[in-house]
C-alpha cells in the first residue's frame, strides 16, 4: 500500500515511523511538506526504514496514475487540513485527519459529505480512544454506580520534551481548539456527552482556559493550559461509590479507584500502543473493513461544535481584555494573545513588537483583530468592541 503523510513536523514524522513499524506490513510511506522537505529527506535517510520512506515538496497526486496514494493522513497545520483532505476525498482517496480535523464545524460537515458522496473512508485522529488505559478506566467507572461530575486537567509546560524532541504548538490555534478534539471524545467515552458551556475563565493572555460545562445535567470542569508549570493529564470522576482517577501524564498512566492504584495498561511494552492501534484501524478501513467507530467524524463534529461555543465567549473576553491593555507595554501575556489572533503582523515577536505600539485606539484594535486567520466571520462580528470603537 502507498500511504501519503501530509506534514513536516514532529507528529508527522512520528506517524510515518509508527506506520513503518506496524507488524506484518511493508507499506511505502511518502511524506509531503513544501516547507520542510529537506529536513524530512535527511530524517528519512537516517531511519531504519529508509527504503520505505520518501519525501516530496508537493501535495499527493489524487488523479489516476502510478503516483496516486492508496490513503492520505493529514498532519500539517490545522488551517490547511481542509484543503488537503478535501482534495484527496474528492479524488476518492481514504483520509485520516489529525486533530483538529478543522477549526469550523461546517468544514468537517463538508468533508464528511464529500466522503459520503464518494463512498470513501474519512476518519478523525481520536488517538486516546485507542488507549487501553482509557478503556480500562471507562470499564472501572461502569462498576461504580451513578456518575456525579468530572474534572479534567490538561496542561503542558513551556519547554516540554516528547520522545527527546521539544514539543511545540501553533500559536494561531487556541489551546481549546487544540485540546478539545482529544478531550471531548474521551469524556464522551466516559458517558459525559452533549457538552454545553456554562462559563469560561481565561488567564495568561489565553494560555490558560478553565471551562465549566454540563453533560446531560452533570457538571464537567476542564482546565486547559500551555506554557504552564509542567505536563499534566488527569481525569477525576466522582461517582456514588467514590472518586476514580486516571493520571496519564506518563503513559500508560495509573488508575486509582478508592485508593487502590493499578497500572493503566499492563501490556504497554508488548502490544501496539494507541497510535499504532489507531493507524492499523484506519488501514483496515482503507482495505475495505467498516470504519472503526472511534475514528468516526461524529466525534470531530461534537468537538468542533463545543469549541465554537467556547470561541464566541473567548473572543469577546480577549477583545475586552485587549481594550483594557491598550497603551501598556508588551509582556508575555500580550505577546501570547496577539500571536494567537494570527494577523499578518502577529506571526512572531518582532512583528508584534512593531504592531502593538501603533494600535492607538479601539478602532485600530478592531482592524487588527479582524485580520485574524483563524476566527470565522461570524466570530469576528462578536468581538464586542465595534459599538465602542
Amino acid at each position: 500500500m502507498k500511504i501519503s503523510v501530509i506534514g513536516g513536523g514532529r507528529w508527522a514524522r512520528t506517524i510515518a515511523s509508527v506506520l513503518c513499524g506496524l507488524p506484518g506490513r511493508a507499506d511505502q510511506i511518502t511524506m509531503h511538506s513544501p516547507s520542510n522537505v529537506a529536513g524530512l529527506q535527511a530524517w528519512a535517510a537516517q531511519s531504519q526504514f529508509a527504503d520505505r520512506l520518501s519525501a516530496l515538496n508537493t501535495w499527493p497526486t489524487c488523479g489516476a496514475g502510478p503516483k496516486r496514494p492508496d490513503a492520505v493522513i493529514v498532519a500539517n497545520r490545522a488551517e490547511d487540513h481542509f484543503e488537503v483532505a478535501a482534495g484527496a476525498l474528492i479524488g476518492g482517496i481514504p483520509v485520516l485527519v489529525e486533530k483538529p480535523v478543522a477549526l469550523a464545524r461546517r468544514d468537517i460537515d463538508e468533508l464528511n459529505g464529500i466522503a459520503t458522496a464518494k463512498n470513501t473512508a474519512f476518519g478523525g485522529s481520536h488517538v486516546f480512544l485507542f488507549a487501553r488505559y482509557v478503556e480500562t478506566y471507562a470499564a472501572s467507572l461502569a462498576s461504580l454506580g451513578r456518575l456525579r461530575c468530572l474534572r479534567m486537567i490538561w496542561t503542558d509546560g513551556a519547554s516540554d520534551l516528547r520522545h527527546g524532541e521539544a514539543k511545540s504548538y501553533d500559536p494561531a490555534v487556541t489551546v481549546f481548539d487544540d485540546v478539545l478534539p482529544h478531550v471531548v471524545p474521551m469524556v464522551g467515552e466516559l458517558q459525559f456527552r452533549d457538552l454545553s458551556l456554562v462559563s469560561l475563565d481565561v488567564r495568561g493572555g489565553g494560555a490558560r482556559v478553565a471551562i465549566e460545562a454540563e453533560a446531560n445535567g452533570l457538571p464537567v470542569s476542564l482546565l486547559l493550559a500551555r506554557n504552564d508549570q509542567g505536563r499534566q493529564r488527569r481525569i477525576e470522576v466522582e461517582t456514588e461509590s467514590g472518586v476514580a482517577v486516571l493520571d496519564f501524564a506518563d503513559e500508560p498512566g495509573v488508575i486509582d479507584i478508592a485508593g487502590t492504584r493499578v497500572n493503566g495498561d499492563p501490556h504497554w511494552m508488548t502490544a501496539l500502543r494507541p497510535l499504532g492501534t489507531m493507524l492499523a484501524a484506519f488501514i483496515a478501513a482503507v482495505e475495505g473493513a467498516p470504519l472503526d467507530r472511534r475514528l468516526s467524524p461524529d466525534w470531530a463534529i461534537a468537538s468542533a461544535a463545543f469549541a465554537e461555543a467556547v470561541r464566541g465567549r473567548y473572543i469577546a473576553h480577549q477583545a475586552e481584555w485587549l481594550v483594557a491593555r491598550l497603551g501598556e507595554p508588551l509582556d508575555s501575556e500580550l505577546l501570547y494573545a496577539l500571536a494567537e489572533f494570527g494577523s499578518p503582523e502577529a506571526g512572531n515577536a518582532d512583528g508584534i513588537s512593531k504592531a502593538w505600539p501603533a494600535i492607538a485606539d479601539q478602532a485600530e484594535l478592531k482592524m487588527f483583530l479582524a485580520r485574524s486567520r483563524l476566527f470565522s466571520t461570524q466570530a469576528k462580528s462578536r468581538i464586542g468592541i465595534s459599538a465602542r470603537a
